[in-house]
């Protein structure tokens, strides 16, 4: 029991303070300073920072799979969508050290690499079936060409909107304030393509939402 809770206590402050300051600024001494354990201890559980990364990493997956174990006979509307959105957006603020630096990270953790373009090629398939059962339910009207684009834009808004929002020195990702955005923001894409009642259920979605920031 004292070996497993020592190694989720290493797991807990690495992803805090990978989350505070970024992965690439903590080493596995502040670590064991932090988590109060002698380097030695931290090394008896994880050979090395890449370890820990790669671990938090398998979680963050096994808690976002669920979320984007969509099919493509998916009957899905709009409040289905926001909330599955409203789960990832939480649980990438929860695990958003992943998003901080992808390309630096995933370069530096060649597993890393090839697992983060897996969840990508999901979460872009994910999206496509959401779409298209919109579509399916007579609620979204768009041609190839615009679905893909559209897709494309989901994609970057799903991936990039940590880093932005940090590049911007917002400071509402503890809080939930750059989710709320961010969420809004994608629903916003898709509302041009909604038939009206669709449009209208999805314009008082955002409108509600964004009523909810602090």
């Amino acid at each position: 029991m004292a070996k497993r809770n020592t190694r989720e206590l290493i797991l807990e402050t690495s992803l805090a303070l990978f989350n505070d300051l970024g992965e690439q600024n903590v080493t596995t001494n502040l670590i064991a300073d932090e988590a109060d354990i002698s380097p030695g201890n931290l090394y008896y559980h994880f050979r090395s920072k890449n370890d820990i990364t790669i671990e938090l990493f398998k979680r963050f997956i096994v808690q976002l799979e669920p979320i984007l174990d969509v099919s493509d006979d998916s009957n899905l509307d709009a409040e289905d969508l926001w909330f599955q959105l409203h789960l990832s957006f939480e649980l990438k603020g929860k695990y958003r050290f992943l998003y901080r630096n992808l390309t630096d990270l995933s370069q530096k953790v060649p597993a890393l690499d090839r697992a983060l373009k897996g969840l990508f090629n999901r979460e872009r398939r994910a999206a496509s079936f959401q779409l298209a059962a919109l579509e399916k339910r007579g609620s979204l009207k768009i041609d190839r060409g615009q679905r893909e684009l559209l897709l494309n834009n989901l994609m970057l808004a799903l991936i990039y909107w940590i880093p932005y929002a940090e590049i911007l020195d917002e400071q509402g990702l503890e809080d939930g304030n750059i989710q709320v955005r961010a969420i809004a923001g994608v629903l916003q894409m898709v509302i041009p393509y909604l038939a009206s009642a669709e449009r209208r259920e999805f314009e008082h979605l955002v409108k509600t939402y964004l009523a909810h920031l602090n």
